[in-house]
């Protein structure tokens, strides 16, 4: 057993050390390059431009708006936003309350999202190895697509642990950083140390560490491959986070677990954080094979 805990930590500190140096290496790009990864983007179409913005502010806004309020939002002229939305209505993407003659997004989008994630086969892998530390662990486990320096968006989550948040949602945008999915965004995401200071004072903690507290346990991460949160983000709430990478070395996914911290002492966190890292490995291998967007 102490062989092969060993062998595991020498395994993380040779991942560690891999992405490290790829990070640091020189990006070598010609202009052929450059136009493969690009593509031919065509002339954008304006109309579609416009609809996808008033569906953006639709789906940011905490209350249904009405057409004023849209195309304030969106930049539009009231007339070209308004028929928008009632395009969009027509569509069944978007709901129209009468009595108050307000616009939402309506659940007609979840039929999109979900096609996506079905025909990505990302759910019908990731699922099994999320029930199988959750019912190992007794915790709940969340994954998440990293959308840039400071926000993920949550795809997936399985297990009746814990909520930590009761407005978890699959489909909703979290700011980071934030936790320890926060800490694995910082280290091993691209952002910059100023990008990651300006992103953590605008998140809310329950306990928000320092900005150099932060930046060592990002640092902890990097050396481990995974990070731990006691109760900082969520009183009584630990959480542990493990970045699922591509093989190019690029942050796609974190997976997260959370449990009630008084059931989490430092050996059941030692033994999870093996079961997220293997868990994550295994995603891990299986990107190339998924149809990621």
């Amino acid at each position: 057993m102490l062989e092969q805990c060993a062998k595991g930590r020498r395994a993380v500190r040779r991942q560690a050390t891999a992405f490290d140096e790829s990070r640091s290496q020189p990006a070598v790009r010609t202009e052929t390059s450059q136009v493969a990864q690009i593509g031919p983007l065509g002339k954008p179409v304006g109309a579609v431009i416009a609809a996808a913005n008033v569906l953006r502010v639709l789906h940011a806004s905490e209350r249904p708006l009405n057409a004023s309020e849209v195309a304030r939002a969106a930049g539009l002229h009231r007339g070209t936003a308004y028929n928008i939305l009632r395009t969009l209505q027509a569509e069944s993407f978007v709901g129209y309350d009468e009595a108050t003659r307000t616009y939402a997004v309506s659940l007609q989008i979840l039929e999109l999202a979900y096609g996506v994630l079905r025909r990505s086969g990302l759910i019908d892998i990731a699922r099994p190895l999320m029930h199988g530390v959750s019912d190992s662990h007794g915790v709940s486990v969340y994954l998440s697509k990293v959308l840039g320096p400071s926000s993920m968006l949550l795809l997936d989550w399985v297990g009746v642990a814990l909520r930590p948040d009761p407005h978890v949602t699959v489909g909703r945008q979290y700011p980071s950083p934030a936790g320890a999915s926060g800490v694995v965004i910082a280290a091993f995401g691209n952002g910059s140390e100023h990008e990651l200071e300006t992103a953590l004072s605008q998140v809310k903690w329950y306990e928000k560490p320092s900005f150099p507290e932060f930046l060592s346990r990002v640092k902890d991460a990097k050396r481990a491959g995974f990070a731990v949160d006691r109760g900082s983000m969520f009183r009584g709430v630990t959480l542990v986070s493990v970045p699922v990478l591509s093989p190019s070395w690029e942050l796609m996914l974190i997976l997260t677990a959370a449990g009630h911290s008084h059931d989490l002492d430092d050996v059941a966190v030692s033994a999870l954080s093996r079961a997220m890292q293997s868990a994550a490995a295994r995603l891990s291998d299986s990107l190339p094979l998924l149809r990621l967007a």
